[in-house]
């Protein structure tokens, strides 16, 4: 993925193309400019508390920080993965095991 991208959907298109059981308090509006780190909707599926995982709609960050990083600003951009290499890296390699979400963009 690039640098920027689009989010053109209103929260209630997103609910219903994605099939979201629950969505977030204070998600973001549809933008044409969105740069890593603002805050996007993003798509999860888990148990959060429940029996029976639900998927969401929820405010999150485009970026990601390791797990082993002590801060949210990192020293190289970690918004962007080779999907080849991505399960290789130290910093992508759990996340790619068990912490997958859906950044619904338009292209």
């Amino acid at each position: 993925m690039c640098g920027r991208y689009v989010i053109a959907r209103a929260v209630g298109d997103l609910v219903s193309m994605f099939d979201v059981m629950a969505a977030g308090d204070n998600l973001p509006e549809p933008a044409w400019n969105i740069k890593p780190t603002n805050r996007v909707p993003v798509v999860l599926e888990s148990a959060k508390g429940e029996d029976e995982p639900v998927r969401r709609l929820e405010a999150g960050r485009w970026s990601l920080t390791p797990s082993y990083s002590k801060e949210l600003k990192t020293k190289f951009a970690t918004f962007n993965a080779r999907s080849e290499t991505a399960a290789e890296k130290a910093t992508f390699r759990g996340s790619v095991k068990s912490k997958r979400a859906i950044l619904p963009a338009y292209l």
